[in-house]
């Protein structure tokens, strides 16, 4: 006899339960997805917006980094040398013209910043083109700004010859250079080093130019000579110097140290002892210091010079024994021999890594040719200075004095782009040291 089977089917509970379980299945997977798709695209904008900031500082630090460039070697084919046009200098900077002699700006730049606060400034900056062999091209005004949303960059042709697609003379062209711009903020450096505090020698006084040489003799092989004027000017003239050559045999006494040395004092008629006159001042660690004089040329001796045998060398002495720091050598330097030529302009930089207190500047002289020593040699603009720290530090509610905009030697930009909601964020320092007169 067959046994019968038994075929049940699923009940109307089970049914419910397994769609229920299905929806729940399904509406998770759906969920994922969802967040995946919206994970993907929330990406996908996100490095597009940093991508864009990206690009826009690149294209803003190549900008920036030539604001005040202002002199360019030129090719003379009439001339023994190549010479340096310095014709468009005036143009470069922003206002160095203005009567009320506080408000004389000898920078290259100008930031205004929007008055709602939004976040969005506007740079305006001059430089230098150069043609492709170096050369003067033109002087070009760039402006960095944004519109609504969007950042834009103008730029005008203001002396020179004018690229008529790209910069032309007549009007700025303003190109489009990206949009949705939530934030572009350019913040200069605070100057280390402000105008009243720059100049250290002669004086702290910038106005002040004159000085003193004050002979040391009697002392060490140093012998006397002669300073005109002996109170000191703007300008001083040494002459008298000690030699070291045997005329007798015609050749030069390798063994004797006769030599002539000069401190730098104030501009007066005091009496008294070099080390008593001369001015005194502390060098601090890890600040970068400039010596800087002017030397016209003489049609005389001094012209005979001979590197590597003769000597003359500026640095620094301890008031109190007269002696040589040991961490910081003396600046070989000679006199010159071209008729102009910068008016024989010297500079020396340098920097201490620990403080020096209570030193003078030196000039030293040693004469070991057979008539070197019979010149004279004048000495201008003798100065000490204090020069930019390549340390930039930012300070947004600080503003910096017009006079002292020449002093800033960096740029700081904080961008923000937006894209779909999702943004990207690029901030960079960039360098300008051509910004500012003396360089």
């Amino acid at each position: 006899m067959k046994k019968q089977t038994s075929k049940r089917g699923f009940t109307l509970m089970e049914l419910m339960v397994y769609i229920a379980i299905l929806s729940i299945v399904v509406l998770i997977a759906g969920q994922a997805f969802t967040d995946s798709t919206r994970f993907r695209i929330r990406t996908q904008n996100m490095l597009k917006a940093t991508q864009v900031a990206e690009n826009v500082g690149t294209l803003f630090k190549s900008d920036v980094a030539q604001m005040g460039a202002k002199t360019s070697k030129e090719h003379n084919t009439s001339a023994t040398s190549d010479s340096f046009y310095v014709e468009a200098i005036h143009d470069v900077y922003m206002d160095p013209d203005n009567l009320d002699d506080t408000k004389k700006d000898s920078s290259s730049y100008v930031i205004t910043h929007d008055a709602g606060g939004t976040g969005l400034d506007r740079l305006t900056m001059n430089r230098m083109r150069y043609k492709e062999t170096g050369e003067f091209a033109s002087i070009e005004k760039v402006e960095w700004f944004v519109e609504g949303t969007t950042l834009k960059r103008s730029c005008e042709t203001i002396r020179g010859d004018e690229l008529p697609d790209e910069c032309p003379n007549d009007e700025p062209l303003v190109v489009d250079i990206a949009d949705n711009i939530q934030k572009f903020v350019v913040t200069p450096a605070t100057p280390s080093v402000s105008t009243d505090m720059a100049q250290i020698l002669p004086s702290t006084e910038e106005t002040i130019q004159s000085f003193r040489f004050v002979p040391r003799y009697g002392e060490e092989d140093l012998n006397f000579l002669t300073v005109t004027p002996p109170e000191g000017d703007v300008a001083v003239a040494l002459n008298g110097f000690a030699s070291n050559y045997d005329y007798t045999n015609q050749e030069p006494l390798l063994t004797q140290k006769h030599a002539n040395q000069v401190f730098v004092a104030e501009a007066n008629n005091n009496m008294g002892a070099w080390k008593d006159l001369c001015i005194k001042v502390d060098l601090e660690p890890n600040v970068e210091y400039e010596i800087s004089f002017e030397m016209p040329m003489s049609e005389d001796a001094s012209r005979m010079f001979c590197p590597g045998r003769d000597h003359m060398a500026v640095g620094f002495r301890f008031a109190e024994d007269g002696t040589k720091p040991a961490e910081l050598d003396d600046f070989l330097f000679y006199p010159p021999t071209l008729e102009g030529a910068a008016e024989g302009k010297r500079s020396m930089r340098f920097t201490v890594t620990e403080k020096l207190e209570n030193v003078c500047m030196a000039f030293t002289f040693a004469s070991y040719s057979p008539v070197a020593a019979s010149g004279k040699l004048t000495f201008k603009n003798v100065s000490l200075r204090k020069n930019e720290s390549a340390i930039y530090q930012f300070n947004d509610s600080e503003s910096i004095d017009v006079m002292d905009k020449k002093n800033v030697k960096a740029i700081r930009l904080v961008l923000v782009v937006n894209q779909k909601g999702e943004t990207g964020v690029d901030s960079l320092v960039i360098p300008v040291p051509s910004n500012g007169p003396r360089d």
